[in-house]
C-alpha cells in the first residue's frame, strides 16, 4: 500500500458549523442520512428527520447529495428541492433548511488539486443572517486583497439622494472602475466589497431586492467579486473588523494575506464639508471606512484618491483612540487620596453610564469592605438609599454607585451621612464622552446583561450633569481615572480597537 492510498484511506469528512448553535458533524464513507436530530442538534420542524442523504466517497473527496425532505435545502445559497442530486465538494456550504443551519463540507485531509475558482455565483448566510457573502463566478484566492466599500464608493444614487429611492436607483461612481478592478484582478488581487446595511436587520431593505442589486453591480463590472454584508450591528459591523476576519478565516481558501499588499477603499473617512455653493461638498456621514482599515491593519484610501489620483484629504480623527489608551496617569487626583477615609465614611460615585464608576467599585472599593448601593442591582433608588442607612446605622463604609449627576439626588445622600455624623466624599470619574460611548460600545459587545442605552437617553442625562462641589456638603472630591485590567487578551485586543462609526 503506498503512502498516498494510505492517506486517502484514513481521510475523514466533516460538516462544520457557520453558526453557534451546532456541533461538527463527523460522516462516514458511504452513505448518511441527516436531518432533525440530536446528532445535527437541529430542533427545526422545518427539517425533517431525514432531510438529506449524503453518499460520501473519501478517495475522491466528493458528496453525492439527494434531498429527501419536503422542504428545500440550500447548496452555496440556491435552493436545492426534494429529490434533486448533485455533487458536492471540499469547501461547498450546506444549507440543512434553505437559508439556515448552514455547514461547511471539510475533507481532512482535503483533496489536493483544489479549485482554482469559483465554479458558479453563491451566497451564504451566517449567525441568524447577520452576515451575508456573496462570491461570484471566477472569484480567486489570493494573497493581496482589493477591497472596496460599496454605496458613495463602487456606486452612488441616479437620483441623487443620500439613501436610494428603490433598489434600481444606483449608477457607477466613476465611469472607469470597471477598467480599474480589472486591473487589479489581471494583477493577482481579490476583489472584495465590505459593506454595512443595518437596513436589513431593520426591514427596512428587502433581503431579495438586495441580493438581486448586487448581482446586477457586479454583473455591470464584469469582473469576479466577493462581497461581504453586515445586515445589522454587532461585529461584522464596520468599523470592526468580523466581515474582514472572516474572510482570512474561511473565505480565502486557506491562503494567507499579506496586509502590506492590500488595502481598502471607502468613503465614509471622516473628512469635514469643504468650499460653498455648487462646489460644496457635504462631510463624511462617519469614519466607519477610514478606521475598519485601521482595524484591520491596511492602507486606506478615499474613493477620489483611488480612482482620481486626488492627494490625500484633511480629515478630522476620532477623539478617542483605543490604542492610546493612557494606562500610566495616576488613579487618584490627588494622588495621595486615602481609602478609606475614616473607618466610617459615605463615597457617593459621579459620573455618566460607561464612564467606569462599578468598574472602579468593584475593583477598588469591595476588596476594603464598603457596602456596594447601586439602583440598577438593588432595583431602585429608594431601595439604594436604604441599603446605606443599614450600612451607616452599623457603622460601615457604604459608596452609592449611581450616576448622581444632579445636585439633588447628591443632596439626599450627604444629608444621610450627616444624619449619623459621616464624612461624606465624591469620586467623579474623569472619563471623557467619546471614552464613556466607547466604553459603552465594547460592553454592548462583551455583556449582553446590560441594555444598550440610546442617544436619547444619553443626551438627556448630559444636560442634568452638574459638576459636583464642596458646597453641597462634601469633604473631599477626588476625581477618579479609569484603569483597567482585561481579564484575557482576546477581551483587551478588542478594547483596543476603533468601536464607533463617528
Amino acid at each position: 500500500m503506498t503512502h498516498t492510498t494510505a492517506k486517502l484511506l484514513n481521510r475523514i469528512c466533516l460538516l462544520k458549523p457557520l453558526g453557534a448553535d451546532h456541533q461538527i458533524i463527523h460522516l462516514i464513507s458511504g452513505e448518511n442520512v441527516l436531518g432533525r436530530s440530536r446528532e445535527t442538534g437541529i430542533r427545526d420542524t422545518k427539517c425533517s428527520k431525514k432531510q438529506l442523504e449524503l453518499d460520501v466517497d473519501m478517495v475522491e473527496a466528493r458528496i453525492k447529495l439527494k434531498v429527501l425532505g419536503i422542504n428545500p435545502s440550500g447548496v452555496n445559497g440556491f435552493m436545492v428541492t426534494k429529490n434533486t442530486e448533485c455533487v458536492l465538494e471540499n469547501g461547498d456550504v450546506l444549507d440543512m433548511i434553505y437559508g439556515r443551519h448552514s455547514f461547511k463540507i471539510m475533507f481532512k485531509p482535503p483533496p489536493e488539486v483544489k479549485r482554482k475558482f469559483v465554479a458558479d455565483d453563491s451566497w451564504i448566510s451566517l449567525d441568524d443572517d447577520k452576515l451575508l457573502i456573496f462570491t461570484s463566478k471566477g472569484v480567486e484566492a489570493s494573497t493581496k486583497i482589493a477591497a472596496y466599500d460599496v454605496d458613495g464608493t463602487i456606486i452612488k444614487t441616479k437620483s441623487g439622494l443620500v439613501f436610494p429611492k428603490s433598489s434600481d436607483d444606483w449608477m457607477l461612481n466613476y465611469d472607469d472602475i470597471p477598467k480599474k478592478l480589472q486591473q487589479f484582478f489581471n494583477n493577482g488581487f481579490k476583489i472584495c466589497f465590505f459593506t454595512n446595511q443595518g437596513g436589513i436587520a431593520k426591514g427596512k431593505v428587502n433581503i431579495s431586492e438586495f441580493k438581486a442589486k448586487m448581482q446586477s453591480i457586479v454583473h455591470k463590472l464584469d469582473v469576479p467579486v466577493q462581497i461581504f454584508v453586515a445586515t445589522g450591528e454587532g461585529y461584522y459591523r464596520k468599523p470592526l473588523p468580523g466581515m474582514w476576519e472572516y474572510l482570512q478565516k474561511e473565505a480565502n481558501e486557506g491562503v494567507g494575506i499579506d496586509k502590506a499588499q492590500s488595502f481598502f477603499v471607502g468613503d465614509a473617512a471622516g473628512r469635514p464639508e469643504v468650499a460653498k455653493g455648487v462646489h460644496k461638498r457635504r462631510k463624511d456621514h462617519s469614519l466607519a471606512d477610514r478606521l475598519f482599515a485601521k482595524n484591520v491593519n491596511i492602507n486606506f484610501y478615499t474613493p477620489e484618491e483611488h480612482f482620481l489620483g486626488n492627494k490625500q484629504e484633511h480629515w478630522l480623527a476620532p477623539e478617542f483612540e483605543p490604542m492610546k489608551y493612557d494606562e500610566n496617569s495616576s488613579l487618584f487626583s490627588p494622588p495621595n487620596t486615602k481609602l478609606p477615609l475614616t473607618p466610617c465614611e459615605m463615597i457617593v460615585m459621579f459620573g455618566l453610564p460607561g464612564s467606569g464608576k462599578s468598574y472602579f467599585c468593584e475593583n477598588h472599593l469591595t476588596p476594603l469592605g464598603y457596602i456596594i448601593a447601586n439602583a440598577d442591582t438593588l432595583r431602585s433608588t429608594k431601595a439604594c438609599f436604604e441599603a446605606c442607612e443599614r450600612a451607616l446605622r452599623n457603622a460601615k463604609s457604604c459608596v452609592v454607585d449611581n450616576t448622581n449627576i444632579d445636585i439633588e439626588s447628591r443632596k439626599k445622600l450627604i444629608e444621610l451621612a450627616k444624619k449619623y455624623n459621616t464624612p461624606c466624599r465624591c469620586f467623579m470619574m474623569s472619563t471623557s464622552i467619546a471614552h464613556i460611548k466607547h466604553n459603552l460600545a465594547y460592553r454592548h459587545l462583551t455583556d449582553k446583561k446590560h441594555s444598550k442605552i440610546n442617544d436619547m437617553i444619553f443626551n438627556a442625562m448630559k444636560k442634568k450633569y452638574t459638576v459636583p462641589s464642596k458646597t453641597e456638603g462634601f469633604v473631599e472630591i477626588v476625581t477618579v481615572n479609569l484603569k483597567l485590567k482585561f481579564d484575557s487578551n482576546y477581551n483587551e485586543s478588542l478594547y483596543k480597537l476603533y468601536l464607533l462609526e463617528k
